[in-house]
């Protein structure tokens, strides 16, 4: 069986290639690099030194900041509906606590019934105190 010789797609390896110097990513450089930098643009070590950090914080802050927009905006979306959520819970809670239990419940059923029946006893009377007094204005306002 022989070997056929197919082409392949991908270019042949080589160590010096160009592109993959390129390609190949560049390592930031450290502290010290950078306040030897801004000490030969003429900064003494301390402002040298401020710059190095202000330079690191911004690089910070754009790193943190950068493409985590939507995400950002998603996790303070979750927090702010999780606060709301917990806040409707302890309003449901306190309301829970706030109604009475079994026994208090039926005592104010009692409570109620005997009042019910109080009425119907006294409602007759109290209508018909309401007609007298009713026949009583009437009468006196025809003579």
């Amino acid at each position: 069986m022989e070997k056929s010789s197919i082409p392949s797609p991908l270019p042949p390896m080589t160590s010096s290639s160009s592109k993959e110097k390129e390609t190949q990513k560049r390592k930031p450089p450290t502290a010290l690099e950078l306040v030897a930098h801004y000490e030969s643009q003429g900064l003494d070590s301390k402002e040298a030194s401020l710059k190095v950090i202000e330079d690191m914080q911004t690089i910070l802050m754009r790193v943190v900041g950068s493409g985590r927009g939507k995400k950002d905006k998603f996790m303070a979306d979750t927090s702010r509906k999780l606060d709301n959520v917990n806040t409707r819970l302890a309003i449901l809670e306190m309301k829970v606590d706030s109604k009475p239990g079994f026994l208090e419940t039926l005592a104010i059923g009692v409570g109620s019934g005997v009042v019910v029946r109080g009425a119907e006893r006294v409602f007759p009377h109290v209508l018909g105190a309401f007609g007298q007094i009713w026949n009583a204005v009437r009468s006196s306002t025809r003579s």
